[in-house]
């Protein structure tokens, strides 16, 4: 768990963002909105963000069961 989300909800949430990003960039990708491509820039990183951060609490949470299984 990551905070009160569990793994799969919180990468569900970086799913989204992506599905978001891809559907706005879409809709403005003729606007030349200098804002908005901030923007989806940073929601960008924040979605690689979650997923990197459930990939490395997934590896710690293996590496402490391999450490108590050693006990």
């Amino acid at each position: 768990m990551i905070g009160n989300l569990t793994y799969d909800q919180v990468e569900s949430i970086a799913k989204e963002l992506e599905e978001s990003i891809a559907t706005i960039t879409a809709i403005t990708k003729n606007l030349n909105v200098e804002e908005m491509q901030d923007f989806l820039s940073t929601v960008e990183g924040y979605s690689k963000y979650l997923k990197t951060t459930v990939e490395m609490s997934k590896d710690a949470d293996k590496a402490l069961e391999e450490l108590k299984s050693k006990k």
